[in-house]
Order: structure tokens, then C-alpha cells, then sequence
């Protein structure tokens, strides 16, 4: 039996060890291992574009293991069907304001404060390695975000809440082999499509 005689003080000098993504505490709606998913995904990807990025709970953990550029795209002003509850936040606050504090230090950063279907214009079909969707969940939004970034995505199309609001019926309709890899995320790799 091999022990460990002295105290770890850097887990990366440990060889053969796997780094887990450190959840920093952002607020937010996605769970731990959710954001290690995410984390992990990333890690493979040169350019992601995140939709819906709010406080950057999640966009903090795919600028983490995103080595490239990772595209935040959201209005910051809260989805319209969440604005009295989840986000009600954004009636009185500068949500954008607290999203760079957050995640502003980052380098690989670029944010792009429009509306979803409108920052979509800006890339070319199969132009982006990953975008992950957490926009507004109703129906005719989850339905615009699969209609514009579908396309411009090359390698992984996914998303959170796969259950919420409008987004099953969507992905039904996208009629694409989907898979749920961890909990309420739910992706497609554009290669068996």
C-alpha cells in the first residue's frame, strides 16, 4: 500500500490526477455537476457561444476550460416570461454589471449584449464548435435559438432545462438524436446528425 506522507498543497503536482472545475460560488440555476460537465465539454472547444449567460455561473466554467474564445450572449435584462420571478432581479439592478465583475477578467471572453436571434447574424454556418442554449424557455424562444444557432454550430449543440418551459417540444421538433448527459442538460453531437 502506497500512502501520502506529506499534506497536498497544489492537487495539479499530483500526476495523474483529473482537475475538476471548482464551482466559485456564482449564483445561478445549474448544479455543480452540471457546470463540470460543462467544464469538461469545453476543454475540446476552440469557439463556444453561450446563450443566456446571466450572473456567468455557467459561462464562468466554460471560460475555465474553453482555451479559445467563448461568446456570452444575452440582453442582461432578464427573459421576459421570468422577469416578475427568476430574474426579477433585473428590474432594479445592472445584471451585465455583476456578470463582468464575475467573469469580466477572463481574456477568451467576448460579449455580445443582443438579443439571441439577432447576435446569431454574426456567425457563419458551422462556424462555432459548441453552443450552449439557456435563453428564455418558452416555446417561441427555445424555437428561434434551435432555428438560428443550430446551424452555426459544428460539433456540440446543447443546452439546459430539457425539461422546462417550452424546451422538450423544441427539442422534439428539432427531430435530432439528443441525448441527456447529466441532469437537466441535454445535448446533440452534430456528427450522428
Amino acid at each position: 500500500m502506497n500512502f501520502l506522507l506529506f499534506p497536498i498543497t497544489h492537487i495539479e503536482d499530483i500526476p495523474n490526477i483529473r482537475l475538476l472545475y471548482k464551482d466559485i460560488g456564482i449564483n445561478g440555476f445549474m448544479h455543480e455537476t452540471e457546470l463540470q460537465w460543462l467544464y469538461e465539454k469545453a476543454k475540446g472547444m476552440k469557439t463556444i457561444v453561450e446563450v443566456g449567460s446571466w450572473f456567468g455561473r455557467s459561462t464562468h466554467a466554460l471560460l475555465s476550460g474553453c482555451r479559445g474564445t467563448v461568446y456570452a450572449v444575452d440582453t442582461f435584462k432578464g427573459s421576459a416570461s421570468q422577469i416578475d420571478v427568476e430574474h426579477a432581479y433585473a428590474k432594479n439592478h445592472d445584471v451585465k454589471e455583476v456578470f463582468l465583475k464575475n467573469v469580466g477578467h477572463f481574456k477568451n471572453l467576448v460579449v455580445i449584449q443582443e438579443d439571441s436571434s439577432v447576435a446569431s447574424k454574426q456567425f457563419k454556418d458551422n462556424s462555432i464548435d459548441m453552443i450552449f442554449i439557456d435563453g428564455d424557455h418558452t416555446y417561441e424562444y427555445v424555437k428561434k435559438d434551435f432555428d438560428h444557432w443550430f446551424p452555426k454550430c459544428k460539433i456540440l449543440f446543447c443546452g439546459h432545462d430539457k425539461d422546462e418551459g417550452g424546451v422538450p417540444k423544441a427539442l422534439k421538433e428539432l427531430n435530432k438524436i439528443f441525448f441527456n448527459p447529466i441532469q437537466t442538460i441535454w445535448s446533440i453531437p452534430i456528427f450522428l446528425n
